[in-house]
């Protein structure tokens, strides 16, 4: 193979060239992190070197945010829900747009990779799709990808598009979160959290 040849496949293995992929998580710590309020760090653990995990015993609700804050972004991650019940989700850029993983509190069904943003004026979930029963697999690994452009969110749950979204609310910049939701015990484990910025 020429030296351009292994380039090249270096670069396919690698998700391409001059992409910064950053691994948010290090497998060891929550270096990176904080817990909001941080009274509930507790229910945030770090399993085998390679696992994030929450879990609630006490239904108090938490999220653990990152500690930088992004633009425009592409995220992926892996979750595994330890409950049969369980409202989780991954917040983008602050409080305002929520991807969600499990069960909707206010609506009593699995509304997995459906974009939660009430402050948009459009219901609660305006990004919605009937994906979910066909795509989702309780008490399986998870794969979730998101994409974040300026107002725009498309996700992906194990490979499939689900939604594709235009915000209006939605802030430039802010930190990633992961949320633990009040009034029900839950469990759920994250790996392999990994984020590469979009250059504008």
């Amino acid at each position: 193979m020429t030296l351009t040849g292994t380039l090249v496949a270096a670069c396919i293995l690698t998700a391409g060239c001059g992409q910064d992929r950053n691994r948010l998580f290090n497998g060891n710590s929550l270096e990176g992190w904080t817990c909001e309020p941080a009274g509930q760090v507790s229910h945030w653990k770090v399993l085998d070197g390679a696992i994030l995990s929450g879990e609630n015993a006490d239904e108090k609700p938490s999220i653990l945010w990152t500690t930088a804050s992004y633009r425009d972004f592409e995220l992926e991650l892996e979750y595994l829900a330890l409950t049969d019940d369980y409202d989780s989700g991954v917040f983008l850029r602050g409080e305002s747009h929520q991807v969600q993983i499990g069960i909707s509190r206010s609506l009593q069904k699995d509304m997995t990779g459906c974009i939660y943003a009430p402050d948009d004026g459009q219901g609660a979930y305006p990004g919605s799709t009937d994906k979910v029963a066909e795509f989702h697999h309780p008490g399986e690994w998870n794969h979730l990808k998101v994409i974040v452009q300026g107002k725009r969110v498309q996700t992906f749950l194990n490979g499939e598009l689900f939604v594709d979204y235009e915000g209006s609310t939605m802030q430039e910049s802010g930190p990633l979160g992961l949320q633990l939701h009040g009034g029900v015990h839950m469990g759920i484990h994250f790996r392999n959290i990994i984020l590469r910025e979009i250059a504008e």
